[in-house]
């Protein structure tokens, strides 16, 4: 099965789950530094933003003088995506930056500092995004939920199994879960499966394939999270299907995998 195309399949189904494209996919494929530093000084704002967060993700070094000129850019999404690929590069007071304004009143600028902290993938947020967790506001909760499946943290798990239990933000607990590996979730995962809102059966569904294919699974529940798995084969929202075959897969399931390239070849 092409990973590739899985990717695609998914983002058409869920956007969310596969995010914006930057738009210098293929130069941070190929490595490309000295395209990536160009553009950063293009006329287009846009354009700039990714070029910094291209940067960012590659961990260039050398992009850390022009990211730092970028903070005073006239356009606040190249500051942040400036401010971003600097604490991708490990600077420290940018990403304690961010973890200070988790302490900020309003739901999004947390939303924003949490989603910028994941990107930045600095792990030393985790407690302070567990703290900076909001009941009252869904929009804190599901970037708290992505940051913390992207900082692969494992003491985020019981939060997230809380997350997921209470419906605050429970697709993104549940793709987070999905990301961090841990067998404890198998559970609360299965019992997501026979839930009504279709884009949570979907992202449980995909969540338990990756526990399956990793080794962190509760294979008490094996058989449970199967059975279930094959009547959502049948559920009326095509992602569910997809999902569920995809789950399927991860176990091994040999409907699973054919349905899997059913639905691959179908697009």
């Amino acid at each position: 099965m092409n990973e590739e195309q899985i990717a695609e399949k998914l983002a058409e189904f869920e956007p969310a789950w596969a995010g914006r494209p930057n738009l210098f996919d293929k130069q941070i494929a190929s490595k490309d530094v000295k395209t990536l530093l160009t553009r950063l000084e293009d006329q287009l704002p846009g354009v700039r933003a990714d070029a910094a967060e291209a940067l960012g993700r590659l961990k260039e070094a050398s992009a850390t003088m022009k990211l730092k000129a970028l903070l005073s850019d006239p356009e606040p999404s190249v500051r942040r995506a400036a401010a971003v690929g600097l604490a991708s590069l490990g600077d420290e007071a940018m990403s304690k930056e961010f973890v200070k304004a988790l302490l900020d009143p309003s739901a999004k600028v947390i939303a924003g500092a949490a989603e910028a902290l994941g990107l930045a993938g600095y792990a030393p947020a985790v407690p302070y995004l567990l703290k900076a967790y909001r009941t009252d506001h869904p929009r804190v909760a599901a970037a708290v939920a992505v940051a913390l499946g992207r900082l692969g943290d494992r003491q985020a798990v019981p939060w997230l199994i809380q997350a997921l239990k209470q419906g605050l933000a429970p697709v993104e607990a549940a793709t987070a879960l999905g990301e961090l590996g841990d067998a404890s979730a198998t559970r609360g995962l299965c019992e997501a499966l026979s839930h009504e809102f279709p884009p949570l059966k979907a992202a449980a569904a995909r969540a338990l394939g990756q526990l399956a294919r990793t080794g962190n699974f509760d294979f008490i529940l094996k058989d449970t999270a199967v059975s279930a798995l094959h009547r959502l084969l049948a559920d009326p929202d095509p992602r569910v299907q997809f999902c569920a075959a995809l789950g399927l897969a991860g176990f091994g399931d040999p409907v699973g995998k054919q349905k899997l390239q059913q639905h691959l070849a179908s697009h």
